[in-house]
């Protein structure tokens, strides 16, 4: 069986566990988010559980997004996709009910950056917007240093970097290793957790 099977197989297997998922958040945990806030969760499929096996971090998590407002007053998630995922490479923008159901139940983590302010969120955003419209592709070669296409951490790590001057990268780790986890995220002295459904 060729690659491209392999992978056609692999879409519609994804795509029919993603129409057939119910999971959703309730109203009051919606109530709870805010633009700004990080969202992780584990997707369906082959690579989604390869990243979870590879990460090894304490929730088993294999993507994330930021959540956003949109213009119908409702809340947005801001994320990037390969396109063999999606039918659009890189940056995507979907509402917060279809990215749920895009999340193996019981997976859905929301952080917030402790220090943030009104206007923070509203810069974060602006950022993610921003990259939104430049439609910037997706980052298959997993490399931090260049700007010009993003994996899913390292659009998070950007748009603190560039909206309010916040460098989530600790020193003491090598660049490209520490954009591509999810711990950072839940680090209780940067973040507080919002909603754990793991827990």
């Amino acid at each position: 069986m060729t690659g491209i099977s392999l992978l056609f197989i692999y879409r519609q297997k994804s795509d029919r566990e993603e129409q057939n998922s119910n999971y959703t958040l309730t109203l009051q945990e919606k109530q709870l988010l805010q633009e700004g806030d990080i969202i992780l969760r584990h997707g369906f499929g082959l690579i989604s559980d390869a990243i979870v096996r590879y990460a090894h971090e304490k929730y088993p998590v294999s993507h994330c997004g930021i959540i956003v407002g949109d213009s119908l007053g409702g809340l947005s998630v801001i994320h990037t996709v390969s396109n063999t995922l999606a039918a659009v490479d890189g940056m995507q923008k979907d509402p917060l009910n279809v990215f749920i159901r895009g999340s193996q139940p019981h997976s859905v983590i929301v952080a917030r950056y402790r220090y943030e302010n009104d206007s923070m969120k509203r810069k974060m955003a602006e950022q993610a917007y921003y990259y939104l419209s430049k439609q910037i592709r997706f980052d298959n070669r997993f490399d931090a240093s260049d700007s010009t296409a993003f994996f899913c951490t390292e659009l998070i790590w950007n748009v603190f970097k560039h909206a309010i001057q916040v460098d989530l990268n600790d020193s003491s780790v090598e660049q490209a290793a520490q954009c591509m986890r999810f711990t950072p995220f839940l680090d209780s002295s940067k973040f507080v957790i919002i909603l754990n459904h793991h827990q």
